[in-house]
């Protein structure tokens, strides 16, 4: 076991207290993946660096040069849309030459957009279109994720962050091509929309105060066309103040299928909580990179099953 962490206030710690635990691990947190690579020894690489696939790209590269398994958060890395068609099939054949696995996932893209829905179909005999909604009051999540989606700025400085990419949620024309994929669509093409969500009184968050007028997130869709027909349907609402979270997924089939998480899936602990799940099942699966529709059902798992995962025992 071992960690690595560019940023100064956690390479060179103890990797107990750097994750909040109540004691030393005995292990210190490498400044990067290279030293870390020649002081550690494992199966299975956690990565979680970069939403963008071009600059996680030559990390996935050298874990796998390592003979490392590769669970990652990348978004871009959760399906292969054409637009990186190219680099997927270098990691995807890199992959198999060294016989281990590259999984991206998380909680969205990986789960509540687009694993989940695909699942959900598994009693229709017929699926005509999948629409998920999923709502997220910004106001309970971390820092990070409330500049991510721009809340506080105003609607000039909204569109210019729009523009420099600085502002939206990366990941939903993947979900749209997965489940696309997943139900033997060929998509003709996907339209992606992103907009303010714009505060309607002044808001208050532990780290922001947000002006009434101001932005408060985004509201962002993706939509999956097969000439004109409306095949998938994805919305995501996003933003500090928003009323009603929930995950809602709807399937337009026979039987149809409408299905609601109440509170929505909290994003943060989830995403922790699902790649370390999904390492057994992508030890489990076929060599080369893999999406969430390639890998086994993946569930939470208990300690005894961990332990079954040693090399010894694989």
């Amino acid at each position: 076991m071992g960690a690595a962490d560019i940023a100064p206030d956690r390479s060179g710690k103890d990797l107990g207290l750097v994750l909040g635990l109540p004691r030393r691990l005995r292990l210190k947190v490498a400044p990067d993946v290279g030293k870390l690579l020649r002081q550690t020894r494992a199966d299975v690489a956690i990565l979680s660096t970069a939403s963008s696939l071009r600059e996680v790209k030559p990390q996935i590269v050298a874990l796998i040069r390592k003979g490392l398994h590769v669970v990652s958060t990348c978004e871009e890395l959760s399906y292969p849309t054409p637009a990186r068609a190219a680099s997927c099939r270098e990691i995807d054949n890199l992959a198999r030459k060294k016989k281990v696995g590259v999984l991206g996932t998380g909680v969205n893209p990986g789960f509540a957009m687009d694993a989940l829905a695909l699942f959900l179909t598994a009693p229709c005999a017929r699926v005509n279109r999948v629409s998920v909604t999923r709502v997220v009051d910004a106001a309970t999540r971390r820092l990070p994720l409330q500049r991510k989606v721009g809340a506080g700025l105003n609607v000039p400085q909204f569109r210019r962050a729009i523009t420099e990419g600085s502002v939206r949620h990366v990941g939903l024309p993947e979900s749209v091509h997965m489940i696309a994929a997943g139900l033997g669509w060929k998509l003709d093409r996907v339209d992606e929309t992103l907009e303010p969500a714009i505060a309607p009184r002044d808001l208050d968050t532990e780290y922001l105060r947000i002006p009434a007028g101001n932005a408060a997130g985004i509201k962002q869709s993706a939509r999956g066309y097969r000439k004109d027909e409306l095949l998938v349907s994805l919305d995501l609402q996003m933003y500090v103040g928003a009323e009603l979270p929930r995950d809602h997924v709807l399937i337009d089939g026979v039987p149809p299928v409408d299905m609601t998480i109440a509170g929505g899936i909290a994003g943060d602990v989830a995403t922790a909580a699902i790649t370390i799940n999904a390492i057994p099942k992508l030890l489990a699966a076929r060599p080369g990179l893999l999406t969430m529709r390639d890998v086994p059902l993946v569930h939470a798992f208990s300690a005894s099953e961990a332990k079954a995962l040693s090399p010894k025992k694989r």
